[in-house]
């Protein structure tokens, strides 16, 4: 366990005290404030904005990380060999599914897979009368703007890509399905390039581990909660990104 924590704090960071912690180090994908900036800056507009909304969705992602090595190591040497058969199945066929058709003048297309994870962990856990029809799962774009981009492969791969989930679902049935839920959801963030552009994904796959009763888990975010989910939700509904 501690070598993962290793790892996934030269991913995602350290964790903050708070959104104004300068000290704490930030994913280096980001764009980090000086500290003087962090003490002023405010959190709804600009970069302080950028900060506020990205430390929630990286702190997420990484303690979700926490979470399910946790619930793994907790669980029966049965069980866990299970889990890692399947996100082993699930990932390897993916590769075959959606290949690599991305460009570093089309990032947008690297959102495909996590898109097609994110239409299936809402078909696992919503009544079908209940999903609205053409509801997208791909809209990637940046969230204090409205417009959003679609990646174009996805219409090719899409179907074969929910198949697969199927067939892989089938084939592990011995899992539960929150089990199995948890599991897709943890694929659909880990495997999304940058979650902060892509709304469904924080919205499918990491906002129901916050709201969960039993959030955080331990040696993990101290600044996500449930509050700071909703205020993110607010704003990204305000320009149809939700």
């Amino acid at each position: 366990m501690s070598a993962l924590l290793g790892d996934l704090e030269r991913i995602f960071g350290e964790f903050h005290s708070s959104f104004r912690d300068a000290t704490a180090r930030t994913r280096s994908a980001r764009s980090v404030l000086t500290s003087a900036e962090i003490g002023a800056v405010r959190f709804d507009v600009g970069k302080g904005a950028t900060r506020y909304e990205s430390l929630i969705v990286d702190e997420t992602l990484h303690s979700v990380f926490i979470e399910i090595a946790q619930r793994s190591l907790a669980s029966t040497p049965a069980d866990r060999k299970q889990q890692e058969e399947f996100i082993e199945r699930i990932t390897r066929g993916a590769i075959t599914v959606v290949g690599t058709p991305v460009t570093f003048t089309n990032v947008v297309e690297s959102h495909v897979w996590c898109s097609v994870v994110a239409e299936k962990v809402v078909q696992l856990t919503t009544q079908a009368s209940a999903i609205p029809a053409g509801r997208s799962y791909a809209g990637v774009g940046y969230p204090r703007q409205s417009a959003s981009r679609l990646p174009q492969s996805l219409a090719g791969v899409r179907s074969q890509g929910l198949q697969h989930l199927d067939d892989a679902l089938a084939a592990f049935s011995s899992l539960s399905v929150s089990q199995v839920v948890d599991l897709l959801r943890l694929v659909g963030a880990a495997t999304c390039p940058d979650p902060w552009h892509h709304a469904a994904v924080v919205r499918y796959c990491l906002e129901p581990f916050v709201t969960a009763a039993l959030w955080a888990p331990s040696n993990a975010t101290k600044i996500v909660n449930s509050a700071n989910f909703d205020d993110l939700r607010r704003r990204w509904q305000s320009k149809r990104h939700w």
